[in-house]
Protein backbone atom coordinates (compact mmCIF):
# COMPACT_ATOMS: atom_id res chain seq x y z
CA UNK A 1 0.00 0.00 0.00
CA UNK A 2 1.14 3.57 -0.47
CA UNK A 3 0.99 4.61 3.12
CA UNK A 4 2.89 4.22 6.21
CA UNK A 5 2.11 1.60 8.52
CA UNK A 6 1.24 4.05 11.06
CA UNK A 7 -1.61 5.16 8.14
CA UNK A 8 -2.33 2.20 7.85
CA UNK A 9 -3.48 1.91 11.23
CA UNK A 10 -5.21 4.49 11.04
CA UNK A 11 -7.13 3.62 8.40
CA UNK A 12 -8.28 -0.20 9.53
CA UNK A 13 -9.45 1.66 12.78
CA UNK A 14 -11.26 4.22 10.91
CA UNK A 15 -12.50 1.77 8.43
CA UNK A 16 -14.18 -1.28 11.47
CA UNK A 17 -15.18 1.85 13.26
CA UNK A 18 -16.98 3.23 9.84
CA UNK A 19 -19.07 -0.79 10.12
CA UNK A 20 -20.40 0.14 13.60
CA UNK A 21 -23.62 0.83 13.39
CA UNK A 22 -26.59 2.09 15.89
CA UNK A 23 -27.33 -1.42 17.40
CA UNK A 24 -23.39 -1.34 18.14
CA UNK A 25 -23.25 -4.41 15.52
CA UNK A 26 -20.30 -4.17 12.96
CA UNK A 27 -21.68 -5.68 9.37
CA UNK A 28 -19.69 -5.91 6.35
CA UNK A 29 -20.65 -7.51 2.88
CA UNK A 30 -17.78 -10.13 1.83
CA UNK A 31 -17.47 -10.54 -2.09
CA UNK A 32 -17.00 -14.28 -2.68
CA UNK A 33 -15.80 -14.49 -6.07
CA UNK A 34 -17.43 -17.01 -8.82
CA UNK A 35 -14.62 -18.78 -10.03
CA UNK A 36 -13.59 -17.80 -13.90
CA UNK A 37 -15.84 -14.69 -13.43
CA UNK A 38 -13.61 -12.48 -11.72
CA UNK A 39 -12.53 -11.50 -14.74
CA UNK A 40 -15.45 -9.88 -15.41
CA UNK A 41 -15.97 -8.54 -12.10
CA UNK A 42 -18.68 -10.59 -10.90
CA UNK A 43 -19.02 -11.68 -7.25
CA UNK A 44 -21.50 -13.27 -5.05
CA UNK A 45 -21.51 -10.65 -1.93
CA UNK A 46 -23.03 -12.11 1.77
CA UNK A 47 -23.36 -9.69 5.03
CA UNK A 48 -21.32 -10.77 7.86
CA UNK A 49 -21.28 -9.73 11.23
CA UNK A 50 -17.76 -8.58 12.12
CA UNK A 51 -15.44 -8.07 14.97
CA UNK A 52 -11.99 -6.49 14.63
CA UNK A 53 -10.06 -4.94 17.79
CA UNK A 54 -6.49 -4.03 18.38
CA UNK A 55 -4.75 -6.98 19.54
CA UNK A 56 -3.08 -6.60 22.87
CA UNK A 57 0.35 -8.24 24.07
CA UNK A 58 1.71 -7.87 27.98
CA UNK A 59 -1.00 -4.51 28.10
CA UNK A 60 0.62 -2.93 24.76
CA UNK A 61 -0.90 -2.01 21.78
CA UNK A 62 0.20 -3.88 18.58
CA UNK A 63 0.10 -3.21 15.25
CA UNK A 64 -2.43 -6.23 14.57
CA UNK A 65 -5.67 -6.76 14.72
CA UNK A 66 -7.64 -9.68 16.03
CA UNK A 67 -10.73 -10.28 13.21
CA UNK A 68 -13.70 -12.62 12.91
CA UNK A 69 -16.90 -12.68 11.06
CA UNK A 70 -19.75 -15.53 11.29
CA UNK A 71 -22.63 -15.39 8.79
CA UNK A 72 -25.31 -13.47 9.61
CA UNK A 73 -28.91 -15.53 10.23
CA UNK A 74 -29.08 -18.77 8.22
CA UNK A 75 -26.95 -18.15 5.42
CA UNK A 76 -24.27 -20.59 4.75
CA UNK A 77 -21.15 -19.28 5.29
CA UNK A 78 -18.05 -20.31 7.07
CA UNK A 79 -17.29 -18.43 10.32
CA UNK A 80 -13.44 -17.16 10.28
CA UNK A 81 -11.26 -16.12 13.27
CA UNK A 82 -7.63 -14.73 12.61
CA UNK A 83 -5.60 -11.51 13.10
CA UNK A 84 -4.62 -8.72 10.35
CA UNK A 85 -0.79 -7.88 10.88
CA UNK A 86 0.64 -4.62 9.35
CA UNK A 87 4.12 -4.82 8.09
CA UNK A 88 6.50 -2.13 6.34
CA UNK A 89 9.13 0.08 7.26
CA UNK A 90 8.20 3.74 8.25
CA UNK A 91 10.66 5.34 6.00
CA UNK A 92 9.81 3.80 3.19
CA UNK A 93 6.04 5.12 2.98
CA UNK A 94 4.82 1.93 2.17
CA UNK A 95 2.95 -1.15 4.39
CA UNK A 96 1.18 -4.02 3.89
CA UNK A 97 -1.55 -6.35 5.84
CA UNK A 98 -1.06 -9.47 5.96
CA UNK A 99 -4.53 -11.43 6.79
CA UNK A 100 -3.82 -14.95 8.93
CA UNK A 101 -6.35 -17.24 10.37
CA UNK A 102 -8.91 -20.10 10.38
CA UNK A 103 -12.45 -20.76 9.53
CA UNK A 104 -14.89 -23.44 10.09
CA UNK A 105 -16.68 -24.86 7.13
CA UNK A 106 -20.65 -24.78 7.68
CA UNK A 107 -22.21 -28.75 7.59
CA UNK A 108 -19.93 -30.30 9.93
CA UNK A 109 -19.04 -33.57 7.87
CA UNK A 110 -20.73 -32.87 4.49
CA UNK A 111 -18.88 -29.21 4.59
CA UNK A 112 -15.66 -30.77 5.31
CA UNK A 113 -15.87 -32.68 2.47
CA UNK A 114 -16.81 -29.31 -0.14
CA UNK A 115 -14.05 -27.47 1.71
CA UNK A 116 -11.55 -29.90 0.59
CA UNK A 117 -13.15 -30.59 -3.05
CA UNK A 118 -13.33 -26.21 -3.34
CA UNK A 119 -14.03 -24.50 -0.36
CA UNK A 120 -10.72 -23.69 0.73
CA UNK A 121 -9.96 -22.23 -2.61
CA UNK A 122 -13.53 -19.75 -2.35
CA UNK A 123 -12.38 -18.94 1.25
CA UNK A 124 -8.74 -17.58 -0.06
CA UNK A 125 -9.99 -16.13 -2.83
CA UNK A 126 -12.62 -14.29 -0.58
CA UNK A 127 -9.75 -13.47 1.64
CA UNK A 128 -7.50 -11.67 -0.98
CA UNK A 129 -11.47 -9.52 -2.11
CA UNK A 130 -11.38 -8.63 1.36
CA UNK A 131 -7.52 -7.24 1.56
CA UNK A 132 -8.27 -5.30 -1.56
CA UNK A 133 -11.42 -3.95 0.05
CA UNK A 134 -9.29 -2.83 2.94
CA UNK A 135 -6.61 -1.50 0.49
CA UNK A 136 -9.50 0.57 -1.55
CA UNK A 137 -10.73 2.23 2.09
CA UNK A 138 -7.49 3.05 3.51
CA UNK A 139 -6.21 5.03 0.56
CA UNK A 140 -9.90 6.30 -0.23
CA UNK A 141 -9.23 8.03 3.34
CA UNK A 142 -5.83 8.80 2.56
CA UNK A 143 -7.22 10.99 -0.35
CA UNK A 144 -9.60 13.11 1.09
Amino acid sequence: MDCTADQTQQGLENFFNSLRKRDGISRFRLRVPVRGATNYGLSLDREVLIEARRARHDGEVRSRFEIAWMPEGSVVFPRFEGTLAIGGKSDSGRSCIELDGSYTPPFDGTGKIFDAAIGHQIAQATAREFLKDLKIAIEAQLSV
